[in-house]
């Protein structure tokens, strides 16, 4: 078994904020995990006079020591940018990477971009096409939220998609062994700190579970029930 996971996101945060329990969990598994940032994250918060995008990449470096990453590379487009025309330059260099480091698994965010950012659009867009111009990786995962817990986020950000219906989502994996991890992992984004504590009281009662879609072009995995990325 090639036990390699390539996640791709759009900014530094996006790992931990997202599926960072899933990555904690498999890379305490022994699968070798890398992440590659479309940004550096230029555009959020931080100290005034502090290049935000050096303090946000550094913070992902640290987050991703804490979640067990093997590698994490900066693909340097600028944040807030990534639907002005680089689809094909962002699908080029993801593909790159694919053929570089040979994954099994690929992992991004699910085609409404989870929050509603169209950065994180473009990055799943870019993700996919990628993914079905290769043949080396051979599943591609959505990560995706239930409607319950859309709900619970849903005035996070400008539009927040409602979330998917339980028949849609494939695959479902329990993090609570590693719920602790993942908090680490959130709390060395400090320049967003706003975000991680509003994001952990919101999630203290919610079970320890993160939800993924497998990519079929046929549509015909509805109703599959995974609880871990290689399963047949």
């Amino acid at each position: 078994m090639n036990k390699k996971i390539l996640a791709i996101f759009a900014h530094p945060d996006d790992e931990s904020f997202g599926p960072g329990g899933t990555l904690a969990k498999h890379a305490k598994a022994g699968y070798e995990i890398h992440i590659l940032c479309a940004t550096r994250g230029e555009a959020g918060r931080t100290k005034t006079g502090v290049d935000a995008g050096d303090v946000r990449a550094e913070e992902l470096l640290r987050a991703g020591k804490v979640l067990g990453i093997k590698k994490v590379e900066f693909l340097d487009f600028r944040d807030g940018e990534l639907s002005n025309n680089k689809y094909h330059k962002l699908a080029e260099a993801i593909l790159e990477k694919i053929k570089k480091f040979k994954p099994e698994i690929i992992l991004t965010f699910e085609n409404l971009g989870v929050s509603g950012h169209l950065d994180h659009i473009t990055v799943s867009l870019a993700t996919t096409y990628a993914f079905r111009k290769q043949k080396i990786a051979r599943k591609l995962y959505y990560y995706c939220i239930p409607r319950w817990r859309a709900r619970v986020f849903n005035k996070y950000f400008i539009f927040f998609p409602p979330g998917y219906k339980e028949e849609e989502i494939t695959t479902t994996i329990d993090i609570t062994d590693v719920w602790e991890v993942k908090i680490e992992a959130m709390k060395q984004h400090k320049s967003q700190l706003v975000d991680v504590r509003k994001i952990l009281r919101k999630s203290e009662r919610l079970p320890k579970l993160e939800h993924f879609i497998r990519f079929d072009e046929e549509h015909s995995l509805t109703g599959l029930r995974e609880t871990d990325f290689f399963d047949p």
